[in-house]
């Protein structure tokens, strides 16, 4: 049995989701403006002049973050990009005896995003940002194909998406409960999410389980100062 060594950070990818809105796009983020009196007299003791050498490298930290910043989020994308263009969603559907519809495409993507959360996680803030963007990559991906499914109201629209956001919360509880603990847990949250409570064949979830932990193994092997470089969505074979 393999376990992930980086488990201190997985009971966070849950409390990080859900304090960022990856579903209502609609928040207004007003400014923050300080206001000053016009006749305040300010000592000339308090502002100094600040030299031309300061000002130009607090002006390039700054640039720096932004273009930090700027390729974490684009890495982001390009993660989740990775999950539907390099994955073949044929063996899983085939192997497990999945019907071939969004919600199956739906529960093995979501399994193999949360997979990303997990090693990212472990990177503090910068992993933080980069979840942050593979997730609302995810939520575009799927406003896109349910719009593909066929008419429906947008009042059914959100519907949908709503219902999908809490089942996606609850997988991440259990997908981190189960990689934290034995495999008679991972097995127990991939049986009720992944499987949808129908799996009577314990060979077909037995294989489920040693392809997650191979491929949380996998990811954990990757170096801290490797793993923003470029995409690491490499999937083991199933």
């Amino acid at each position: 049995m393999m376990h992930c060594v980086r488990t201190t950070s997985l009971s966070s990818t849950l409390k990080y989701i859900t304090r960022c809105k990856f579903i209502n796009r609609n928040i207004l983020i007003r400014p923050q403006y300080r206001y000053f009196h016009k006749n305040t007299q300010v000592s000339k003791n308090v502002i100094k002049p600040v030299s031309q050498f300061g000002v130009i490298k607090n002006l390039s930290h700054r640039f720096d973050l932004y273009k930090q910043k700027y390729r974490l989020s684009a890495l982001g994308y390009e993660l989740f990009d990775d999950i539907p263009d390099k994955l073949n969603y044929s063996i899983f559907f085939k192997d497990f005896n999945m019907s071939d519809t969004f919600f199956s495409w739906f529960l093995i993507t979501e399994l193999h995003v949360w997979m990303l959360m997990v090693r990212f996680m472990a990177e503090g803030k910068k992993g933080e940002l980069v979840v942050k963007n593979i997730v609302e990559a995810m939520w575009q991906d799927v406003t896109v194909r349910i719009g593909l499914l066929g008419p429906m109201t947008e009042k059914t629209k959100k519907k949908q998406l709503l219902d999908l956001s809490y089942q996606f919360n609850a997988a991440i509880v259990g997908y981190d409960e189960g990689i934290m603990s034995d495999d008679k847990v991972l097995a127990s949250a991939l049986w009720r999410r992944f499987f949808v409570l129908e799996c009577n064949n314990p060979e077909q979830l037995e294989k489920l389980l040693i392809y997650v932990r191979k491929q949380i193994n996998a990811f954990d092997k990757i170096p801290s100062e490797k793993v923003f470089d470029k995409s690491i969505a490499k999937w083991v074979d199933l």
